[in-house]
């Protein structure tokens, strides 16, 4: 990936020979691993030091909305609270606790505020006209309808005037009139075209065959532009073909036609996936058609109607809500926004603002994203403080391309990537070519993909990373990675990072990939993760005063693959490895051999507490802390004991 790319293809580094390599690797080893969200109010719009009032249109309808509490935590919003909490889902058949959420970082005072139940606050129009300079002032209490165009705008300010609640800003509406379709399906007259459903504050799934607990089918065969498989049912033109062609993304294509067992493809822009081209027979599933809604929680649109299996089997009325695909602000190409005290719920993106600079987002919380909470693909210098992000579909933060001096700190970040059928995604907080950032004190839960991803001369502090890759894998809490082989002079410290795959051979707490080098990696607790770190190509990072503990397979892993070997100068010291799963403190492996591996770095003054029987995997041979030191010369200051 390169930046001076104006539209690039975000691609995942992780080559064939790498993979084949851990491949090789995994197989090698001589032991099995354990594979474990009143009164009519106006908008004020003015100018700095000076008062201009807008006045608004209410429309007719009433809102009925519950968003629930989001981020890292839930219940009493505790920091210390050791086991992870949840939120119910009002209106459940069983009210018991439907969306679990993890213990934020000690650092983050509170969860992501809870709105409570809101029957007839006044449902307005986005002000319009808004003049540089301005301060738009959304009354407490209301809820604006519509995206807030704040397109070209300079040192624009939005904020909640007033303390009975923050204004809240949608493009969605409650859906009304529902009647019984069918069985537990029930349908409402809908005048636009849905991009999410919401029952309960929770989006809910678009239909798709197969079901959820096969989720994947396998074509017979396919082409750039089709793919064959008998289907049951023929009616597919206008649904979308979902397909993975690698375990690290996935793809969509909308079908123009269905015949004789094979689906025409139409070519796919959407920047929330990669480009890659459909061939051989990658998994795939197909969504969009009412035959296809069969289960609890999957809605569906035909003929202007929208029809809904709830996930409690009951009538959507007085708790349905539907969006089309349209963002909440739209500050595209603007300079010096700042988005202060409000709620954004139920858009395509919360805040789309390709090519702003300095956007400055604060207090804010955005709710049930089809796409991105915040993507600021283009542009530079965003700032995101104190802000909760739940439920978006792809990314929360994304800063595709372009980018630098970020700063992304305070914030709760809980389910990118990670609701409804698998999707596309690249990471929570997505800033992977952008030089400076700050990504400090922060907790990101339940991530589908990647937690942070960071690049360049930047500092990753402080945050909680819990839960990540739980639908695509090659795959990491924190991720970098320097194909250019330039310094990047980063620094990762003081961060929890803990559950990235704990299941999968490809996953990693912290993940340095693709000749990633001189990151210094201090202070950090990696925990309970598929591995807790990995080194693919890179050299001269520092790796010290860390604590490893309960990584399912290895604590460290070191990988160099390619042509020519580059994995050098890395320095493990000072760190606490506790091995009681029988996990390997090491596990490194070259394609030139034992001989390269044993210039992959130095290894001293580090605490071993290890119950294990293999200490490390050294190129495939199985090792004891004994054998260790000596066939590497390494450790002859480090202590080793029992845990």
């Amino acid at each position: 990936m390169h930046a001076s790319c104006v539209k690039p293809v975000i691609s995942r580094s992780l080559n064939k020979e790498k993979r084949l390599q851990l491949e090789l690797f995994h197989t090698r080893q001589t032991h099995s691993i354990l594979a474990i969200g009143s009164a009519l109010r106006r908008p004020v719009m003015k100018k700095k030091q000076s008062s201009r009032l807008i006045k608004p249109f209410a429309l007719t309808f009433s809102l009925s909305l519950f968003i629930a509490g989001c981020g890292g935590g839930g219940g009493s919003g505790s920091p210390d609270a050791a086991a992870p909490s949840a939120a119910t889902v009002p209106g459940s058949a069983s009210g018991t606790p439907t969306t679990p959420v993890a213990t934020p970082a000690p650092s983050v005072q509170d969860p992501v505020p809870a709105f409570a139940p809101v029957l007839s606050w006044p449902v307005l129009p986005m002000p319009t006209e808004i003049a540089d300079g301005s301060i738009v002032e959304l009354q407490c209490g209301t809820v604006y309808q519509g995206t807030l165009d704040l397109q070209r705008k300079t040192n624009v300010t939005v904020k909640t005037s007033g303390t009975c609640g923050k204004a809240v800003l949608t493009v969605g509406q409650s859906v009304t009139g529902w009647t019984r379709h069918q069985g537990n399906v029930y349908s409402a007259p809908v005048s636009f075209n849905p991009a999410q459903v919401v029952i309960d504050a929770q989006p809910i799934t678009l239909a798709h065959w197969p079901n959820r607990d096969q989720t994947w089918a396998k074509p017979t065969a396919t082409s750039t532009g089709s793919l064959s498989y008998t289907m049951p049912n023929s009616d597919l033109a206008g649904a979308t073909l979902v397909f993975r062609p690698f375990e690290w993304a996935i793809e969509q294509r909308k079908i123009s036609a269905y015949a004789d067992g094979m689906m025409t493809l139409a070519p796919s822009s959407d920047l929330n996936f990669d480009g890659y081209a459909l061939g051989g027979t990658p998994d795939f599933y197909v969504e969009g058609k009412l035959w296809m809604l069969d289960e609890p929680g999957e809605w569906a649109v035909s003929g202007g109607r929208l029809y809904v299996w709830t996930p409690d089997g009951q009538s959507p009325e007085g708790r349905a809500w539907a969006a089309p695909d349209e963002s909440g602000i739209d500050a595209t190409n603007a300079n010096g926004v700042a988005i202060e005290d409000v709620s954004i719920f139920g858009t395509a993106n919360g805040i789309r603002a390709m090519g702003a600079v300095n956007l400055r987002v604060a207090r804010t919380e955005i709710v049930n994203s089809s796409q991105n909470g915040i993507l600021n693909s283009g542009g530079r210098g965003l700032a995101v403080d104190d802000t909760g992000i739940r439920n978006s579909r792809h990314d929360a933060i994304a800063v595709k391309w372009g980018g630098g001096g970020e700063t992304i700190t305070n914030s709760r970040i809980d389910r990118s990537g990670s609701i409804g059928m698998p999707t596309n995604a690249h990471a929570a907080i997505n800033l992977p070519v952008g030089v400076g950032s700050q990504v400090r004190n922060n907790a990101v839960t339940n991530s589908g993909y990647i937690g942070i991803r960071f690049f360049r001369d930047a500092t990753v502090s402080g945050n909680t990373v819990d839960g990540a890759c739980l639908v695509l894998t090659d795959c990491g809490g924190l991720y970098s990675f320097a194909e250019d082989r330039l310094a990047l002079n980063s620094r990762i410290d003081g961060n929890t990072i803990r559950n990235a795959g704990p299941a999968q051979r490809l996953a990693w707490g912290i993940f340095l990939d693709a000749y990633a080098n001189s990151v210094t990696i201090t202070n950090n607790h990696v925990s309970g993760n598929g591995n807790g770190m990995m080194i693919h190509n890179g050299y001269n990072h520092i790796v010290t005063g860390n604590t490893f503990s309960a990584n399912r397979q290895a604590h460290i892993q070191m990988v160099e693959s390619g042509s020519v070997g580059s994995t050098r100068n890395n320095a493990v010291s000072r760190n606490i490895f506790i091995s009681t799963i029988g996990e390997e403190s090491f596990r490194i492996s070259s394609d030139f051999g034992t001989g390269s591996v044993a210039q992959f770095g130095t290894y001293d003054f580090n605490d071993y507490a290890s119950a294990s029987a293999i200490f490390a995997n050294f190129n495939g041979e199985a090792l004891d802390f004994a054998q260790w030191k000596s066939r590497t010369g390494q450790d002859g200051s480090s202590t080793v004991k029992a845990p």
